[in-house]
């Protein structure tokens, strides 16, 4: 695979691309990285990059010198990467595609960022790598060739790593454990002991589910939404078949009963039947149970189909009384809501 980088900067990545397994597969010929100074394509005497922009601040990289850049270098299959905080956010999907790619230009951003003229003739998509702003986007270039490396065969030493690795099947991975077995009083788990391969594979399946859970509940979200055709998830003792939500009990231990019957019968817009029973989505069912000492919270996961029914239900939902957190990352419309007994709900807006 051949990547080449147009950016302000080129020494900027001679240490990272000698050093590691990416230097190593660059010597090895597996991998190959360019380092490219845009102002080798600027205009004049002195080589100009860049120049006030209309209507603003700062400086802005013209539309010439980049793209004169990209078009010296493109060819036959080539994909144009600009990296940009309000491109898509990197993933481990996006990595997969992008190393299957023969030929990349990164595009690396300075100053406010790069004529818009440019971007709309050369670039094929842009990419995030999280939501904040770097100096320039050199450091988010060095990402994500580490990233999608490790996809391309021959770069890692074991390439079955990369398949198992956190995030490749949507979840994060559990913990791990090594020598010792007792460290300071913590033991490893025994199931990691028994050398029962179903076993520990089940366990690690269980634990990453319930860390990606507490720890990136979008991220949980979206792979509940996403593998809803063939989910086979344990809440408990519940099993979460075809339809994810279809047969899903939720219990909630509230300290005023008749305040929370009147918060949820007003939010989803029916009465409470026998039992304290509300039906939510489909057939999930939603129980209130009266308790002077609540365990903690507990939290829901709720996908409604448009952007327009998850601004509807949030604006019923303050009205009522709940309170709004904040939204959440990612390609998924998210916002965390809190109930009148601090319950979450996260609520997202499933695209089909």
């Amino acid at each position: 695979m051949e990547i080449d980088i147009l950016s302000l900067f080129p020494d900027y990545f001679a240490s990272p691309l000698q050093a590691t397994i990416l230097g190593r597969a660059i010597k090895q010929g597996v991998l190959s990285v360019r380092s490219r100074d845009i102002r080798e394509f600027g205009l004049g005497k002195w080589k100009q990059v860049d120049d006030a922009p209309y209507g603003g601040e700062g400086m802005l990289l013209m539309a010439e010198p980049v793209v004169q850049a990209i078009r010296n270098i493109k060819k036959e299959g080539t994909r144009v990467v600009y990296l940009s905080p309000q491109g898509q956010l990197l993933s481990a999907k996006k990595c997969r595609e992008l190393s299957q790619c023969s030929h990349l230009i990164l595009l690396c951003g300075h100053y406010e960022g790069i004529d818009e003229r440019a971007l709309a003739v050369e670039v094929d998509e842009e990419i995030s790598i999280g939501d904040y702003v770097l100096t320039n986007g050199c450091a988010a270039a060095l990402v994500l060739i580490d990233a999608l490396a490790r996809f391309i065969p021959g770069v890692l030493g074991n390439q079955e790593s990369a398949e198992c690795d956190s995030l490749e099947d949507g979840l994060l991975k559990g913990p791990h454990y090594t020598r010792p077995r007792v460290f300071e009083g913590a033991q490893v788990p025994e199931v990691l002991l028994c050398g029962d391969h179903q076993k520990i594979a089940d366990w690690r399946g269980q634990v990453s589910l319930e860390r990606t859970k507490e720890r990136r509940p979008d991220l949980y979200l979206q792979y509940f939404y996403g593998n809803s055709n063939d989910l086979h998830v344990r809440e408990g003792q519940t099993e979460i078949k075809e339809g994810a939500l279809q047969a899903f009990s939720i219990i909630l231990e509230v300290q005023d009963l008749r305040k929370a019957r009147r918060f949820y019968s007003r939010v989803f817009g029916q009465e409470l039947g026998d039992g304290d029973r509300l039906l939510v989505l489909g057939k999930t069912s939603l129980y209130l149970q009266q308790t002077n000492e609540r365990r903690g919270a507990t939290k829901v996961f709720l996908g409604l189909e448009t952007e327009e029914a998850v601004a509807r239900f949030l604006k019923r939902w303050e009205m009522l009384g709940g309170r709004l957190g904040e939204s959440g990352a990612g390609n998924l419309l998210l916002r965390q809501v809190f109930d009148l007994d601090g319950h979450i709900w996260v609520i997202s807006c499933v695209q089909k």
